[in-house]
């Protein structure tokens, strides 16, 4: 064996070193993105888990839709994230007034009363309410 072939044998050597360390950090970093997205995930379930609410009651003008919905459950939550549906049409954009237990507020603590104002010419007694909330959770009720 030459020179040559030694010197092209430390060359391999040091490539190889050189790749097992950057595919160390990749691999390390990868484990790391899937371990921080695994807690981001149950912290999510665990809120949605913790999070109830209950349409209390729902009544109409000709004009108008007002709604009283309670948080019944253990989180509190943002009401800037809440959608409201009626009929199965999106009328989060029609929202006139927004109150918690009788205050402009974003933030809808636990067992508090949220107020709603919504702009709605088709509501009836057979009208379907649907409110979500920030992480998904729903209530519905019938307008009657």
């Amino acid at each position: 064996m030459g020179f040559s072939v030694s010197a092209a044998t430390v060359i391999i050597v040091t490539g190889l070193v050189l790749m097992a360390g950057v595919m160390s950090t990749v691999a390390f970093q990868a484990l790391d993105d899937m371990k921080d997205a695994a807690l981001d995930t149950s912290d999510s379930e665990l809120a949605r888990a913790r999070t109830r609410i209950e349409i209390l009651n729902a009544s109409y003008t000709p004009t108008r839709v007002y709604l009283n919905v309670t948080n019944s459950g253990e989180t509190t939550l943002d009401t800037a994230f809440v959608d409201v549906l009626l009929n199965g049409t999106i009328a989060t954009e029609d929202v006139v007034k927004a109150r918690v237990s009788g205050l402009a507020s974003e933030v809808w603590g636990v067992h508090e009363v949220m107020s709603l104002e919504v702009g709605y010419t088709k509501a009836n007694n057979w009208t379907r309410i649907v409110v979500i909330t920030e992480n998904g959770v729903s209530g519905s009720k019938l307008m009657k």
